[in-house]
Parts: C-alpha cells; structure tokens; sequence
C-alpha cells in the first residue's frame, strides 16, 4: 500500500486534478442542481397529494436514475484522454521510460480518471437521507445501489481507459467510447427485446407473450443490460425475472468485472512498447 500510494504518477495526477478551483465548482454545481431537482420534485409532490410515508419511492429512483446518467455521462470521458492526451503532448515515451511498468501506468491512470466521479457519487450520499425521511427502501437497498454504481464506473473507466490506448486521437477515442457505452447501455436491452419479438414471431406456441423471457438466453441478455439490473434494485421489472442459479444482479457484476479485467489487461498489452506474440505464431 505504501508503494503503491508513493506512485508518482498517482501523485501528479492527483495534485494537478484537485489543486484546480473548477473541481470544486464542477461538484458544488453538481450537488446544487441534484439537489433542487429532487426539493421541487418533493415540493410539487406535496401540492399534488399527501407524501404518506413509506409510499414515496419515486423520489429514490428519481435520485438513482439521475446518478447513473451522470455516470453513463462522465465515466467514459474522464479516462478516454488518459494516453492518448499523453500521446498528443508527446510524453507518452518519457513515461514509458520511467521504472513504472505499462501495468502500473494503467491501473494509475484508471484510478486517478475515476477517484473524481467516486467523489460526487459519495458527496451525493446525503440526498438519499430525503428519501429515508418518508421511508420506503432499506439500507441493504441503498448499499446494493452504491455497488452497483462502482461497478458501472470502473467498468466505464476501464472502457474509455482501452479506447484512449487504442486510439490515438482524443476526441475520436471518447466518440467511441461513448458509443460503446451506448451499446452496453442501451444496445444490450434493445437485442433482448428484438430477440422476444423474434421468437415469440417464430414459434407462437411456443412462447406465450408472458413466458418468452423464461429462456435462460434472454435472461441472461436481461442480467447483462444495466439499466434493467438497476430498475430491479430500484424495486421495478422493466423484463419480467425468471428462474436462475444466480440473481440478475450478481450475474451483472461478475461479467462486467471480467469485461473490466479484459480491458485493462488489453490496454496494458497495447501500451507495452515490445509486444512479444505466443511463440507458436513466430513459426
């Protein structure tokens, strides 16, 4: 932990991120615009009915839904200039001189990206106290949310991280890391649902309208498409749930950690100067 917290690069990153006034600007603004959605959200609420406790869960998806925006929205950015930015201002070759390995010159840059997106998500923690107020959800509901969320942010970090190694340009790199976010995001749930109406188009008898999602295939489709793993914490069924060895969210978060060690493990291997091939493509 010492070695790894005396990084230089981790250092430098940090100082030169949270040394700067429009970090705090950034967050304050962020925080202030959060929290006036959800006041007038309560106040027109109030005008509207009676807030009966208990029986207030919107308030809880409007904040968590508003979150994961920012997250879809933020995240790739935040690390899709790491090396490419470095390659740009042409230092990427001192810092490949350095003693830091290309590993360690990854996981740095993917932590430095993501320690200012973490920062609003547990600045933002004391809005849910609204939402414990008139009650309606658990702390169990609100700690699986949380993860959920970090989940979701080293994945993103880790997607525009590869493409920022892959690509050589900034701007064309965050393009595509946004439109692979997109895909994830919403490409995911939109091939689950083509493929219901496909197979419930193709054997009718088969698939009743009701049943189709049983299939272990579209299940797992369901448990791969974040926003329907979210509604599902959130208490709401955007696919009906079937039978699993495993709960949709559980699925979630070991198949995009290991998207997550891909990525890393593949930016690492683009980044190394001698890419050594498998000995038996050298015959």
């Amino acid at each position: 932990m010492k070695a790894f917290l005396a990084n230089p690069l981790i250092v430098k990153e940090m100082r030169e991120r949270f040394r700067k006034k429009i970090t705090y600007w950034i967050l304050g603004l962020y925080l202030f615009v959060m929290g006036a959605i959800l006041l007038g959200f309560m106040y027109v609420n109030q005008l509207n009915s009676i807030m009966i406790p208990g029986e207030n869960r919107e308030l809880f998806i409007l904040i968590a839904v508003i979150q994961y925006a920012m997250i879809c929205f933020i995240a790739p950015a935040l690390s899709a200039g790491t090396i490419s930015g470095e390659r740009e201002r042409q230092t990427l070759h001192v810092l490949l001189t350095t003693q830091l390995s290309p590993g360690r010159i990854i996981w740095s840059k993917l932590l430095t990206s993501l320690a200012y997106i973490f920062l609003m998500v547990i600045s933002s923690l004391p809005l849910y106290s609204f939402v414990f107020l008139y009650g309606g959800i658990s702390p169990q509901q609100l700690f699986t949310l949380v993860l959920f969320f970090a989940v979701n942010i080293v994945f993103f970090g880790a997607l525009g991280l590869f493409c920022s190694t892959w690509i050589k340009r900034t701007g064309v790199s965050t393009i595509t890391a946004y439109g692979l976010a997109f895909f994830f995001v919403v490409g995911t749930g939109l091939v689950c649902l083509f493929t219901a109406d496909l197979l419930q188009e193709l054997y009718p008898q088969q698939y009743p309208p009701g049943d189709v999602y049983q299939e272990p295939a579209l299940q797992m489709l369901a448990a791969l498409n974040p926003v329907n793993v979210m509604f599902q914490l959130l208490g709401e069924e955007l696919v009906p749930a079937g039978e699993s060895f495993l709960p949709p969210w559980l699925i979630f978060t070991l198949c995009y950690l290991g998207f997550t060690g891909i990525l890393v493990g593949w930016s690492t291997y683009l980044l190394h100067p001698v890419r050594r091939l498998p000995w038996h493509w050298t015959k």
